[in-house]
């Protein structure tokens, strides 16, 4: 008997330009992906089912080594 391994494929919509965000293989929670259309980076703020519910990363600020 072979066990067959099921992906499931979530997506969501991207915050800031509303196109549609299919992340490659499996995401998790707090993981961060781009938006393809507008490169905005995206932290997954949770997953329900096979959506993935997106937001805006916060920006990396520069360190001034304080």
């Amino acid at each position: 008997m072979s066990v067959e391994r099921i992906e499931m494929v979530r997506q969501g919509d991207c915050p800031v330009c509303a196109a549609i965000i299919i992340p490659q293989g499996n995401v998790e929670e707090t993981e961060i992906v781009s938006c393809p259309e507008c490169q905005t980076r995206l932290v997954v703020e949770r997953l329900e089912g096979s959506r993935a519910i997106f937001s805006e990363a916060p920006q990396i600020e520069e360190d001034w080594g304080e």
